[in-house]
Parts: structure tokens; C-alpha cells; sequence
């Protein structure tokens, strides 16, 4: 179980909003996540589904550090 207090490494949010004068639009958010090599080590695709005209959605993205367990390889926080 994690500790309840984390420390924020980075946070971003940002909208999306819907074009009023077309038709409706798929939408998903990708994230893809990568080694200092540049190397992709996890990619994960949510469908966030369609938006219609005028319609708008809020993204928010964060990481968050939690206090080691002396893991050095991240096996237990793999899923």
C-alpha cells in the first residue's frame, strides 16, 4: 500500500473542446512512457470516446514519487 503523501514530479492538464461546426470525433489519450535511452518501455491507450459539437473534455497527467521500498528494478510496481 502506497504512503499517503507523495510528492508531485510533474503535472499537466489541458481541454479539449469539441469543433461546433463538424460531426463527432473519436478521442483517446496515449501515453507512452520511455528510458533515457528513448526507448518505449509502456504504452497505455484510454478511450475517452466521442465528443459532439461544442462538447469538452479536461486531461489531467501526473506523476507522483512515493517513498522507495528499496526496489531497485520497479519489479513490484510492474502490473
Amino acid at each position: 500500500m502506497r504512503a499517503q503523501h507523495a510528492i508531485s514530479a510533474l503535472r499537466v492538464e489541458g481541454t479539449v473542446r469539441q469543433p461546433a461546426d463538424t460531426e463527432a470525433w473519436e478521442y483517446s489519450m496515449v501515453l507512452s512512457i520511455r528510458n533515457d535511452r528513448g526507448e518505449e518501455i509502456d504504452r497505455k491507450l484510454i478511450g475517452v470516446g466521442a465528443m459532439r459539437p461544442g462538447e469538452q473534455r479536461t486531461f489531467a497527467l501526473s506523476v507522483e514519487i512515493y517513498a522507495g521500498s528499496g526496489d531497485t528494478d520497479g519489479a513490484s510496481r510492474r502490473h
